[in-house]
């Protein structure tokens, strides 16, 4: 492809990219989703902006390496060797059961021993990339479930090393074309990345099983031992330039020049740029080299996931949609199936379970990798790796669905197994609803001042933990008007809406209102907009859940800055009464125009003033001691 056209290509892309990312959220569909109905749209087998993504794939393959290296720079090797057990133990046993599973069941249906191996190889891969991004998202990363999806998927980029070595003995070669197999092998692999095949790449390929295990550790120790006695010196040497410039093209030439070596050897670029990340994770330079590399790795990560989308074949879909629907059932169903027996293997819950298989459900970029390999060396025909590139690409694009089908379907039935609790006839003077991080403490202040509160939640593991320190609690949706009846309402003084859900939160308030005027109702508010939201529905006590947060390190601050703390406190106070009486006058308003700004703009010189004027108070005589106790 000559410049002109890459850099059209590029540029559908990205525009695709703009446009369907932010659809895709907006849905709640998730970026992954965006990014690779972005590359269907454009791709060569639909609207055919871009004939051939091939090119675009092999650059932003990139974002995967760059991906790998980022999350090796968060583990030091102190956590990744307490990570070993899951690494080794979960990692092999979940390959090993996804890959036996697949083979076996395409056997009976007419694939011959070689192809069905291979594709089950391939199919018990999983989508760094797609994984990642999701945990990323959904802040789940440092969760069992988030721990326990990268320690497999890490063990699964360790796996493709020999699943590659194995596919010459898989292929249709005698023994004595083995070397050439894995000559072609190498070539293959190497074209997949874009990389031309040299005569270093070709000799290393050649190699007998043994030389080439003896090279690949050498390799790995090399980046070891380089990253520990000649990259730190070199970072230090750049930073001391004080040229940003080149501190990231040292970052960029690092990962790289890393990729490179390691694609030569025949191993996995994300797995080397992984080590050294892992190598240098404890060294002084590392949030400054993960905030030069994030850029690169969010718009490659995009654009990889485009030319997933783009090089979709639906052409097969149309011409062997039972072949490409069954093959999509297969492999999902076989993966969620194996992935719940490993997770129950390892202790993780019934609910942790179900999030880990769905999580690890699709098939991996490496697969891609895999299948054109083993049509190198005969072990797949074309047709046959075509096929299976179509599944699992249609497999990454299913993830987001069937992780809004867990959340919103598995995830309620779960809950709702447990009826709702029979509430007793006490009828207390609160109703507290909900029991998150904001109810909790509520429940606590209450209860330490002996008021009778009833508490309503519909986690079971709270309300069955909270009990147990003697407060009065029930299972059950507090959104439900018939709930709160049982719950006496009708006798309640205040009710107390601390519950997650923002829209159900004003919805309630708006039916107690209607039905039960008398109650009071203290709201917890997300922000000023719900704040809003909930004075339409009635509510006038509200609190927002991070503001009196927010003042405290504010008054933290001030007087870690020299302030006397009487006169800190005292900002603090009035700034918050200042605060309420702006929302008040700006809630007349609500849209943000020129009189909106003009009432904000007042309010501003109005608490500049209030702090000014007490810079004097202390001169004024004030005593303020005893502030410091």
């Amino acid at each position: 492809m000559n410049t002109h056209g890459l850099l059209f290509t590029t540029a559908a892309f990205l525009a695709a990219a703009v446009v369907s990312v932010p659809i895709a959220k907006r849905f709640g569909l998730g970026s992954v989703l965006g990014y690779l109905v972005a590359g269907a749209l454009i791709g060569p087998f639909v609207l055919r902006v871009v004939s051939d993504p091939a090119d675009i794939l092999h650059v932003s393959e990139m974002g995967v390496v760059m991906l790998l290296f980022v999350i090796g720079l968060e583990l030091n090797p102190r956590r990744l060797w307490e990570m070993r057990a899951k690494i080794l133990g979960l990692g092999p046993l979940q390959v090993a059961l996804c890959a036996g599973a697949v083979t076996v069941l395409l056997l009976p249906l007419g694939w011959d021993l070689g192809p069905a191996t291979v594709a089950g190889l391939g199919f018990a891969l999983s989508s760094t990339a797609i994984v990642l991004q999701i945990l990323a998202e959904k802040g789940i990363g440092g969760t069992q479930v988030g721990k326990d999806a990268f320690s497999v998927l890490l063990f699964q980029d360790l796996a493709v090393i020999p699943m590659l070595a194995l596919l010459p003995l898989l292929g249709a070669s005698s023994p004595a074309t083995h070397d050439a197999a894995s000559t072609a092998a190498a070539a293959a692999a190497a074209a997949t990345h874009g990389i031309e095949t040299s005569g270093l790449t070709a000799a290393i390929a050649s190699l007998s099983a043994l030389p080439r295990v003896a090279l690949t550790l050498s390799v790995i120790v090399a980046i070891v031992v380089a990253g520990r006695t000649i990259v730190r010196p070199v970072f230090r040497l750049v930073a001391n330039t004080r040229m940003r410039e080149i501190f990231t093209a040292l970052s960029l030439l690092i990962v790289v020049g890393i990729a490179l070596v390691m694609e030569m050897v025949g191993l996995s670029m994300a797995l080397g740029t992984f080590l050294a990340g892992v190598v240098l994770a404890d060294s002084e330079y590392r949030h400054e080299l993960e905030a030069t590399i994030e850029p690169f790795k969010g718009i490659l990560m995009g654009l990889f996931f485009t030319s997933v989308g783009s090089s979709m074949d639906f052409s097969l879909l149309a011409t062997r949609p039972g072949f490409i629907v069954s093959g999509l059932a297969l492999l999902l169903g076989a993966k969620v199936v194996v992935l719940l027996v490993c997770a129950r293997i390892f202790g993780q819950k019934r609910e942790e379970a179900s999030l880990f298989a769905v999580l690890l459900s699709q098939g991996g970029e490496f697969a891609f990798v895999l299948f054109n390999t083993a049509v190198g060396v005969g072990a797949l025909s074309p047709a046959q790796s075509a096929e299976l590139t179509l599944v699992v690409a249609l497999s990454m694009a299913s993830t987001p669905f069937l992780l809004i089908f867990h959340e919103r379907i598995v995830c309620q039935r779960a809950q709702v197994k447990r009826e709702t609790d029979a509430v007793d006839g006490e009828h207390n003077p609160v109703i507290l609803a909900g029991l998150g991080r904001v109810g909790q403490i509520t429940a606590r202040l209450l209860h330490t001042h002996k008021i009778r509160t009833t508490i309503i939640d519909y986690s079971p593991d709270l309300i069955d933990r909270i009990r147990s320190f003697g407060f009065k609690a029930f299972y059950g949706d507090a959104t439900q008007l018939a709930l709160l009846e049982a719950a006496g309402i009708a006798h309640a003084k205040v009710l107390i809406l601390a519950i997650d859900d923002r829209a159900a939160s004003v919805r309630v308030a708006e039916e107690v209102r209607k039905s039960f005027p008398h109650v009071k109702i203290i709201a917890r508010a997300f922000d000023v907009i719900h704040a809003y939201e909930l004075r339409d529905a009635g509510v006038t006590e509200f609190e927002r859940e991070t503001f009196d947060a927010a003042l405290g390190l504010g008054e933290r601050t001030l007087v870690s800055l020299g302030q006397h703390p009487f006169l800190a406190r005292r900002a603090i106070k009035l700034y918050k009464r200042y605060d309420l009486e702006l929302i008040e006058r700006l809630y007349a308003i609500r849209e943000i125009n020129q009189e909106y700004l003009s009432v904000h703009q007042e309010w501003r010189d109005e608490v500049t003033r209030m702090f000014e004027s007490d810079e004097k108070l202390l001169a004024s005589g004030v005593d303020a001691a005893g502030w410091n106790t």
